[in-house]
């Protein structure tokens, strides 16, 4: 049904996609999967029309739509969800599903405008078009709640059913079950399967939630820094060693952590509760991290392991359960305060201050304080990152994303912290950079500041840490020192299904 033939798209000097080739058939569920970054909405987005390639192209039903708009690929009959949800979060559930059916109607504006017995006969056919989509995936009853008083994974379920208006012959899923929990996750592959068998519909699917993946899907494929390193069925990619190496990372001999006793205990996190809008992404999680040692927090996408810093940061309010920083209870604590307490949090991307120079970035991070020890601490700073020392009148969004990564991890430690959190570090960097932000986490860990590392690169990660927690769902699925879990099936299960 569809055939993606030699695809390649670039932005800039980054490859997303390269040389991707892959075919659908006609009434299958595929499985299209892989690490942060791999290029999977980025080949959405080309095969739907929002993105035009580089090179290659796609065929859908033996016709090129390579170059087609988006509004005429659905008309065709391919229909998407999106990784971020696109509701007219005011308008009633009914309408949103109305609206992705105008695609076929044949009214035109005149039509709507003088109210002719065209449009009436085509909205109110939508209507009750809309509200069986609405009963097929389980949103009966709630037609006229506005879409973003809806629940999370109620939400995700509204943008199947707009998908459907469409009536496509071909639908592409963007990650349909983030946030949902477990009984969501299994309605979900339920309907899934009806959409297949049933409708008769053939299904590509972005997922990272491996249980429904390997659960529901006749094959897989797997993208790797923009490649197709592997394609079969779901046992035969589980397997595959080039697949457990893009999601846990190669084995190598880097520099070990300092050995230390553990010490008193600087977080200890208590069953835990939290997430977004009217949804959970965290299930009691528990955890701690001890003085002078690094734990990390390790878990394939959507686990919860980035909601689970922002919520010990104060970004995010728990919704039940205990964090404590020492003796001092922080949950729940305003952002500044946290960090004015010690914690200080380098998140995912970075985020540093673009425009402002890497001097002005580094006094950022002291805001909080009220010493007289900032320049001393900006020259140590200086001696331990040679590169920022050199560029500190440079503004920030000039440097490397490598640079960038030293300069997020120097302004954490201008708060003097008490605890360091990192989000992905190795994020989107090349593998030379990715050693020395590591060589540099290990340092920081010698002179004596507790870690607590979030990383998507499990061998990286236990290799680098003292104690490892593998968090799947929301949920610890185990834990134990780093040693032993470089070699525990468990971690290759969390990420892999």
């Amino acid at each position: 049904m569809l055939a993606v033939e030699r695809l390649s798209r670039n932005f800039g000097g980054l490859r997303a996609l390269d040389d991707v080739s892959l075919a659908v058939r006609d009434g299958e569920i595929l499985g299209l999967i892989g690490p942060n970054g791999a290029g999977k909405t980025t080949l959405f987005n080309v095969v739907t029309g929002f993105l035009r390639p580089t090179a290659g192209r796609v065929r859908f039903r033996g016709e090129e739509i390579t170059r087609w708009p988006a509004d005429r690929v659905t008309a065709r009959g391919v229909a998407r969800t999106f990784q971020n949800i696109r509701l007219f979060r005011e308008m009633p559930a009914v309408e949103n599903v109305v609206v992705g059916g105008h695609v076929r109607t044949r009214a035109t504006l005149l039509d709507a405008l003088a109210h002719t017995r065209t449009h009436r006969d085509e909205e109110s056919a939508g209507r009750v078009r809309a509200r069986a989509l609405l009963a097929l995936v389980g949103l009966d009853g709630r037609e006229t709640t506005p879409a973003g008083a809806l629940a999370y994974g109620d939400q995700r379920r509204l943008e199947i059913a707009r998908a459907l208006a469409t009536r496509p012959a071909l639908l592409l899923l963007d990650e349909p079950a983030a946030g949902m929990n477990a009984a969501e996750t299994e309605a979900l592959m339920q309907l899934i399967r009806r959409l297949r068998d049933e409708l008769g519909l053939t299904i590509l699917l972005i997922e990272h939630d491996m249980k429904l993946v390997m659960g529901v899907c006749d094959r897989v494929a797997v993208l790797n820094f923009g490649r197709k390193i592997a394609e079969g069925s779901p046992e035969e990619v589980r397997r595959d060693p080039t697949v457990i190496e893009a999601y846990l990372g190669r084995r190598a001999e880097r520099r070990a952590p300092v050995a230390v006793r553990a010490g008193e205990v600087v977080l200890a996190v208590e069953h835990l509760r939290a997430g977004y809008a009217r949804g959970d992404v965290l299930h009691g999680v528990s955890l701690e991290v001890r003085a002078g040692q690094i734990a990390t927090l390790i878990g394939a996408n959507g686990a919860g392991k980035s909601t689970l810093l922002r919520t010990i940061s104060g970004l995010l309010r728990p919704r039940a359960g205990q964090i404590r920083l020492g003796h001092v209870a922080i949950g729940g604590a305003a952002p500044d305060r946290i960090v004015g307490l010690g914690v200080a949090h380098v998140p995912e991307g970075r985020q540093i201050l673009a425009r402002l120079t890497v001097e002005e970035n580094l006094r950022a991070g002291a805001y909080a304080r009220r010493d007289r020890d900032i320049e001393r601490d900006l020259a140590t700073l200086s001696e331990r990152f040679p590169v920022l020392r050199e560029r500190r009148a440079q503004p920030a969004g000039t440097l490397s994303g490598g640079e960038q990564q030293m300069l997020a991890i120097a302004r954490g430690l201008m708060a003097r912290p008490r605890l360091l959190m990192l989000d992905e570090p190795s994020l989107g960097l090349a593998p030379q950079f990715v050693d020395r932000v590591f060589e540099v986490v290990l340092g920081v860990q010698a002179d004596g500041v507790p870690i607590l590392l979030v990383e998507q690169n499990a061998q990286l990660a236990l290799e680098t840490a003292h104690w490892g927690y593998v968090l799947e769902s929301g949920r610890i699925a185990t834990q134990g020192s780093a040693d032993r879990l470089l070699g525990d099936a468990a971690v290759q299960r969390a990420y892999l299904g």
